[in-house]
């Protein structure tokens, strides 16, 4: 099962932690939203998410095509 909760991390987290919160997302399935100076800069979230979300872009790119 998928969890919704987004942590948040800063990117010196991130530099101080990568290995922890990489874990996390690849593991427990927990997206991690990434900031700097309070503004959300990029979402880390499981490969299998995004793998995902390119099948679906492909999809609706190829039913638009196709109409």
């Amino acid at each position: 099962m998928w969890s919704m909760e987004t942590r948040t991390y800063t990117t010196i987290d991130l530099r101080k932690q990568m290995g922890e919160i990489l874990d996390r997302t690849r593991i427990a399935l927990e997206p991690a939203a990434i900031t700097r100076k309070g503004k959300t800069l990029a979402y880390l979230v499981p490969a299998e998410w995004f793998e995902h979300y390119l099948q679906l872009a492909d999809a609706a790119s190829a039913d638009q095509d196709a109409a």
